[in-house]
């Protein structure tokens, strides 16, 4: 079940550090966001960092409307990062801009498992790394049973 998202600028600006939200502002000013989409209660997108790498952000909205924001840069300085500041701007000012989708738990619900097996096994292939992760998983996913 999907919540109203219900944003106003003052809230984003008490959400960061004075010097994090103007440069967020900044961010969004020159289109830094990019691939936009909202699953369900969640924001995500890819942002444009200082270095050649992008960064991923999402904001998830609770039922009562509380926000959590994620964002894979190495910001610890309090309050949301620039990125993230980006944004919740851009889906205040352009939520139009943003793909909209079913939450991920429901699409993979849809598929079958072979289809699911297939996706594993691709994103396995792209990223370094993930087969550990997805073993582990499976280890402590045998220990729960």
């Amino acid at each position: 079940m999907s919540v109203e998202i219900s944003l106003d600028l003052q809230q984003i600006e008490e959400r960061a550090l004075e010097q994090s939200f103007y440069r967020g502002v900044s961010l969004y000013e020159s289109d830094a966001i990019f691939l936009p989409a909202r699953r369900g209660n969640q924001l995500s997108a890819m942002c444009v960092g200082t270095s050649s790498a992008a960064y991923h952000v999402t904001a998830s909205f609770d039922e009562a409307g509380d926000l959590t924001t994620h964002c894979t840069c190495p910001y610890d300085w309090g309050g949301d990062c620039k990125h993230i500041i980006a944004l919740l701007i851009t889906y205040l000012l352009q939520p139009e801009v943003f793909r909209a989708g079913a939450a991920l738990r429901e699409e993979l619900m849809s598929l079958d498992k072979q289809d699911l097996i297939d996706i594993v096994e691709q994103m396995v292939t792209r990223y370094s790394g993930l087969e550990d992760i997805i073993e582990g998983m499976i280890n402590e996913a045998q220990k729960d049973c």
